[in-house]
């Protein structure tokens, strides 16, 4: 066997290795999915006088939050509907949202987008609007859960 080929082959072996480990790496990936249903103030962008930001009403959201971490890397994603109510109550704009960032702690990189729809009706389940107050439905049934997910998942595809 000459030097070309025996450096082949300890090439080989080595991208067989590199694979290998990088394949076990990604491989052992803890994954998170949380759906909520809650009502949160909304607050001005800019602050008073005294240096506070004044309540400018509140949103209902349903909401799924995917959250994937491994030695290697980290993504979430987030897939919302928000129904945005005046302090009165006064249904104001629904706004569709999908955020997605992945961050690779191997190549040092990150990526991300979010896109936005806007809709002019209430669109969020399970939670009336009219609580004026920061709110979480808790202890959410599988049903309950299941349906939260299917419902924000076929407004997802008025984002495409």
């Amino acid at each position: 066997m000459n030097f070309n080929q025996k450096l082949m082959i300890l090439v080989k072996m080595c991208l067989f290795m590199f694979t290998f480990l990088l394949i076990c790496a990604c491989g052992q990936a803890e994954k998170y999915e949380t759906i909520e249903v809650f009502v949160i103030e909304t607050l001005d962008d800019n602050q008073n006088d005294k240096g506070m930001f004044e309540t400018t009403g509140y949103k209902v959201v349903n909401a799924i939050t995917i959250i994937e971490e491994g030695k290697t890397h980290i993504k979430s994603d987030v897939k919302s509907i928000e129904d945005f109510y005046d302090r009165e109550g006064n249904y104001i704009q629904t706004e569709i949202i999908h955020s997605y960032a992945n961050k690779s702690k191997m190549l040092l990189t990150e990526e991300g987008n979010t896109l936005k729809e806007e809709l002019q009706e209430p669109s969020t389940i399970l939670i009336t609007p009219d609580y004026t107050k920061n709110y979480k439905l808790q202890n959410m049934t599988q049903e309950e859960k299941a349906r939260v997910k299917e419902h924000v998942l076929a407004f997802m595809e008025k984002l495409k």
